[in-house]
């Protein structure tokens, strides 16, 4: 039984929350955003891979299902704050942007935002205090305390784009062997199988945009047990020391079980 100082540590903690994210609200609609916007430009501008997310992408940050986030975009674009651009290699992926007012709003709310967590920075060692037994790792249903919360650097790519770079920082990461590719071309080094969806559910998702939502709950299901957490474990470890690429043979990389992959091993 938890002692009755954890509850009301967390109810501390929970009131401390909620009340900053009134403060955050607040904030963003002085500047002429709604909340969602401000969260969606954070998204894009806090995104590590240069190119820009994906919409895919943007929706797990913010835990949106894939139409309400185009909604969202599609809204934001018309307000001159995001902008929509295709890769020069595959133009069906759709890249987002902030535009130059876009990121002139975000970047006067980030500071406004990192001044009102200094002000709080005291209260939080009292509010933390004694929860440790009772954390889990942040984004990943599992063991508590297992996985490690180490910042990781995680790319996603298709194996033939990846050709002739070196293999060392790449790992291919689905459950079959790309088809017409010799081993002895392999531009990876580490083919973790083991993190890859099941065969059953690869076969009944078979790449249909609209099972994307349920695919990727599924996938993640999945890889919350064994042996699939402990291969997502070790994959973590490893990207926790270095950046890593994760290769996929698939072609649309938005709606792939590697771009489910990257978000959770990025924490979301």
């Amino acid at each position: 039984m938890l002692p009755d100082a954890t509850y009301a540590r967390l109810l501390a903690l929970r009131t401390g929350l909620r009340h900053f994210e009134r403060w955050s609200e607040q904030q963003a609609k002085a500047a002429g955003l709604t909340p969602a916007q401000h969260q969606l430009l954070l998204a894009i501008r806090g995104h590590g891979d240069l190119q820009g997310p994906t919409i895919g992408e943007v929706a797990d940050h913010l835990l949106l299902r894939h139409h309400s986030a185009v909604g969202l975009v599609d809204r934001a674009e018309a307000a001159g704050l995001v902008v929509r651009t295709r890769t020069e290699d595959d133009h069906r992926v759709v890249r987002l942007h902030l535009t130059e007012d876009g990121c002139e709003r975000l970047e006067a709310l980030s500071a406004l935002h990192l001044e009102e967590l200094k002000r709080l920075a005291p209260q939080l060692p009292g509010a933390w205090e004694g929860l440790a037994p009772v954390q889990r790792t942040h984004g990943f249903p599992g063991p508590p305390n297992e996985m490690p919360l180490v910042p990781v650097q995680v790319g996603i790519a298709r194996v033939v784009d990846e050709m002739g770079k070196d293999p060392d920082s790449r790992v291919l990461v689905d459950r079959l062997w790309p088809r017409g590719l010799a081993k002895t071309e392999a531009p990876f080094a580490t083919w973790a199988k083991g993190v890859a969806p099941s065969s059953e559910l690869r076969k009944w998702y078979g790449h249909v945009p609209e099972r994307f939502e349920e695919f990727s709950q599924r996938y993640r299901t999945e890889l919350a047990t064994s042996p699939g957490y402990d291969a997502v474990n070790a994959l973590r470890q490893r990207a926790g020391a270095s950046d890593v690429v994760l290769l996929t043979a698939t072609k649309d990389l938005e709606i792939s079980g590697a771009a489910v992959l990257q978000t959770i091993l990025g924490g979301s």
